[in-house]
């Protein structure tokens, strides 16, 4: 599998940039959420704004947030997608921000891995695609190979 996104990748990783960045203005408006007092809300804001950032920079550069390849999004980004949802859902529930919904924060760390399995399956089938269609060539020629064969001895 390539280390770089599709654009149906990339496009599913700007769809999750937006929703994320949606929240941020969403909880920007909400007057609940701000109770508390305006650090523990900007700790969430701040990571919400952390998360749109990398999911930004993945689908502007193809670079998937998991894999395996060399780049340093690839190998830090999914422990970072997982960890600072893990920070900013215990920032909630201590703190008690009852107004916040963990949503898209908490889908989002299922995005990575999601968009991971489509595009190896995408992957598995252009290759199964480009085998059956060598295989069906080696089959045609083999057939034709055949056939000039036979075509000089019916003229003897």
């Amino acid at each position: 599998m390539p280390d770089r996104l599709t654009r149906p990748g990339a496009l599913a990783y700007a769809a999750v940039a937006l929703l994320l960045a949606y929240e941020i203005v969403w909880l920007s408006r909400l007057d609940g959420f701000w109770a508390a007092g305006p650090f523990w809300p900007g700790v969430v804001v701040g990571i919400v704004a952390v998360l749109v950032v990398l999911f930004a920079v993945a689908a502007v550069t193809r670079t998937p947030v998991i894999g395996g390849g060399d780049r340093l999004l690839s190998r830090i980004g999914g422990p970072m997608v997982i960890g600072l949802t893990v920070v900013a859902t215990l920032v909630v529930a201590i703190e008690g921000l009852d107004d916040f919904v963990m949503w898209p924060t908490a889908p989002a760390v299922f995005a990575p891995f999601g968009i991971r399995w489509l595009e190896q399956a995408y992957f598995e089938g252009v290759e199964e695609t480009r085998r059956a269609a060598a295989a069906a060539r080696a089959e045609q020629a083999h057939a034709e190979q055949a056939r000039a064969e036979q075509a000089p001895a019916k003229e003897q």
